[in-house]
């Protein structure tokens, strides 16, 4: 079947060769020269900030300067412990700094002039940390941890992980008023569950958000499969000023290996404003607090371990199609590593875009635009096992793109990334 994969590539070739020239011309000295439409701002300084979401579970600011070459990251809400082997305090209100490096390895120099290494924030020297900016949105990844906890009892044992960096998405406008919001969603994500050897859990669901806070979740997959609730408090505006919706005890898709009452995770909700669409971006930033009494941190009351985190992209249950996502987009995946999507009608691929001609770090990927469920396209690996049989889904809303695939229910696959061209 390596043919079928080989032609599936080909639709990467936008990418790999017709962005290869900046510049142009046949040869004629009247031919005047190609300008190229830019991928991203020619420059940035902190005036610019990018609110959104980690594969953590995290509600991050991240802001740069081209000028001066330098990164700042600020922890509004957080997951993750300050110091490995603890599980409290978190990195929230945390801000962590570092310099720039231009990006050299992508096929081109315009999608080079729109990519930054943020030196400092990766745990392996062999994978660094990157950020991909564009017109409105900045994806890629931010600093990593090493996690490790001994447990309390015997309850909460989090194995020694090291995460070189979390995948993350962000933008520098975002929606502040959920009566704009309100409408029914889509929803594809992936968490892990430290406490529970970082067990994986998808997000499948749909999403009714209603002007008044209130909202109804549909779960797909996970505890909650078949059944429509409210999973948390109504959506309001965090108190900690960050411009995201917030809903208190959320609910997670797998039982919490410690709650005493009510769930303890809380869930943030960033809309981004993006190519005249809204990108909503829902992150579950779980707790955990060994002790007896109120995390100071989180409110919630301990001892407790609802640490399941992670992230989620909504779009809206409305009809598209075919052809009308078509281009590349750019991201990090579930496993940790870059992906761009090139798509073509109802091809796509997923490649490595520091290594976009190679054939093995490719997956090929059939979509249906049939959409039993408005705005929700299905997909099946081109020559797999699977046969016909549909095992990912992929949803599209202001040039991102949310992708679960189910091939292995135990092993879930996600990603998502925003619009190059």
């Amino acid at each position: 079947m390596k043919w079928k994969l080989f032609a599936a590539l080909s639709i990467a070739a936008p990418m790999i060769a017709a962005l290869s020239a900046c510049g142009g011309g046949n040869g004629s000295s009247s031919s005047p020269p190609l300008v190229e439409a830019a991928l991203c701002p020619t420059s940035l300084d902190y005036n610019t900030v990018y609110t959104g979401g980690g594969g953590d579970g995290e509600l991050v600011k991240l802001q740069l300067d081209t000028a001066k070459m330098t990164w700042q990251i600020t922890y509004v809400e957080s997951p993750i412990p300050q110091t490995t082997g603890t599980v409290t305090p978190t990195r929230k209100g945390q801000v962590a700094t570092g310099t720039l490096t231009a990006e050299t390895g992508l096929p081109t120099a315009k999608l080079n002039q729109c990519a930054f290494r943020l030196n400092g924030a990766s745990l392996d020297p062999n994978r660094p940390a990157r950020v991909f900016i564009g017109e409105g949105v900045a994806g890629g990844t931010i600093p990593g941890a090493e996690i490790a906890y001994k447990g309390s009892g015997g309850i909460g044992v989090v194995p020694d992980t090291t995460f070189p960096y979390y995948p993350f998405i962000g933008f520098s406008a975002i929606e502040t008023n959920l009566a704009n919001v309100a409408g029914t969603y889509s929803q594809l994500g992936y968490h892990q569950v430290p406490s529970q050897n970082f067990q994986p859990a998808a997000v499948d669901a749909k999403i009714t958000i209603n002007a008044n806070g209130t909202w109804t979740e549909c779960d797909n997959t996970g505890v909650n499969a078949g059944k429509c609730q409210q999973p948390g408090t109504n959506f309001a505006q965090s108190a900690d000023g960050s411009g995201a919706f917030e809903t208190d005890h959320f609910q997670g898709q797998v039982k919490p290996t410690l709650v005493t009452t009510e769930p303890a995770g809380k869930g943030f909700m960033i809309v981004g404003k993006l190519r005249g669409q809204l990108v909503p971006v829902l992150v579950r930033t779980g707790v955990a607090y060994p002790q007896v009494g109120v995390d100071p941190q989180s409110g919630a009351t301990g001892p407790v371990a609802d640490d399941e985190s992670g992230i989620s992209v909504l779009a809206p249950q409305t009809a598209i199609a075919q052809g009308s996502q078509n281009g590349e987009y750019i991201g990090v995946d579930s496993q940790f590593d870059y992906r761009t999507l090139a798509l073509e009608g109802t091809q796509a691929t997923l490649l490595d875009p520091f290594n976009a001609s190679q054939a093995a770090l490719a997956t090929a990927l059939d979509l249906n635009f049939t959409q039993t469920v408005p705005g929700t396209v299905t997909t099946t690996h081109v020559g797999a096992s699977t046969g016909s049989t549909p095992t990912g889904k992929m949803i599209f809303t202001g040039g991102v793109f949310g992708y679960l695939d189910m091939t292995t229910p135990s092993d879930p696959y996600f990603t998502a990334g925003a619009f190059v061209q």
